[in-house]
């Protein structure tokens, strides 16, 4: 047998927790236009693991397993192609994880996130829950001096949330609220905050989390009563009488996509940045009289760039945000920490750590 690594593999499709193992798996192969990349740090993303956990496929078709998950990590490139130029062994690097085909309709037509073909480490390709791992060289990015590996491992979601500011198409002078402060409403909460908005503020019903956004962030805060709405809209309505131009949801709560068009003026946009069940619309007649407008996003690619350098220059700030870690082969453990744990935000995972070895 070849050279081996250690991996967090779901090894049979819908298999959830019991398919889940750490296990040895071969190193990887390295492609002309591939590097191969010592993982120092990768993040969990909760949605997306937790439903895994469940036994959900997400992208993963069924001949795709064994599938190593991890789509949010970084680490140091340890071998380069024959065709790679951009970067060199012993370069700090983060990976944009999505791979896309370039010859679908949608990739002609310079809409490449709706690619037919879609390719996502993490997914339906190896991605970062395992020592090494290869990837496109052409999706790989230099970590600026002072971010560590762990906040470069973050820079995943800050993608996915450029792109749901994007798409908010914010005016100068716009109201904003953020709708949840888990990592994604922190991190859009600053995005807004670093944009020509005039006021942003975050609605959350953990004081811990709030607590740290005003202290790290300076962003403006309102707790939410679970039970009753009706005071976080008062509040909101005191701040803003003419009510918020956009409402970011990152919550997935039915109540709370609701709540968000009580809080909306006229001419406001709903930005669903989750997937909500059971929606149902209480007051179409409000939502049809406001003229508002319900606008999706999702996912992400050819946004790491920008996120490095908001980064760098100091407009988003992940290591408030890193509340956990854990060695891989205590990655269950991790998980469940992220799920139970009101307090945590991002828990990386380290594969080269000693099991048992944690930070928290």
């Amino acid at each position: 047998m070849g050279r081996t690594m250690r991996a967090m593999v779901i090894e049979t499709p819908g298999g959830g927790r019991n398919a889940t193992k750490i296990t040895d798996i071969p190193y990887p192969e390295c492609g002309d236009d591939q590097v191969i990349i010592k993982v120092m740090a990768a993040s969990i993303c909760k949605h997306c693991e937790a439903g895994y956990d469940k036994g959900e496929m997400g992208l993963t078709a069924p001949e795709d397993y064994p599938i190593v998950l991890g789509h949010e990590f970084a680490g140091e490139v340890v071998e380069t192609g024959a065709g790679v130029k951009n970067v060199k062994i012993g370069d700090r690097v983060t990976v944009d994880n999505t791979v896309l085909c370039g010859e679908c309709y949608y990739c002609q037509k310079d809409q490449p996130l709706y690619c037919e073909n879609f390719g996502s480490m993490g997914h339906n390709i190896h991605g970062g829950f395992e020592q090494y791992v290869a990837a496109l060289a052409e999706k790989t990015f230099i970590i600026p001096e002072g971010i560590s590996y762990e906040e470069a491992a973050c820079t995943e979601p800050a993608a996915c949330c450029m792109r749901a500011v994007d798409r908010m198409d914010i005016q100068y002078g716009d109201k904003v609220a953020v709708l949840g402060a888990g990592s994604m409403g922190l991190i859009m909460a600053q995005l807004i905050k670093n944009s020509s908005a005039n006021d942003v503020v975050v609605l959350a019903s953990t004081r811990s989390k709030l607590d740290l956004c005003e202290r790290e962030f300076g962003i403006k805060t309102v707790l939410v009563d679970r039970n009753d709405p009706k005071k976080h809209e008062k509040e909101i309505a005191d701040m803003f009488p003419h009510g918020l131009d956009i409402v970011v949801d990152t919550t997935g709560s039915s109540d709370m996509c609701n709540s968000a068009f009580n809080m909306l003026g006229k001419g406001g946009k709903l930005i669903e940045y989750t997937k909500v069940k059971n929606f149902v619309l209480k007051d179409a007649w409000q939502f049809a009289m406001k003229e508002l407008s319900i606008i999706v996003s999702w996912c992400q690619t050819h946004n790491y760039g920008r996120c490095i350098e908001a980064m760098a220059k100091g407009y988003l700030n992940m290591k408030p945000l890193i509340t956990h870690e854990f060695s891989l082969e205590d990655y269950l453990e991790a998980l469940d920490t992220n799920l139970t744990d009101r307090n945590s935000i991002k828990v990386i995972i380290h594969p080269h750590w000693e099991k048992g070895r944690r930070k928290v």
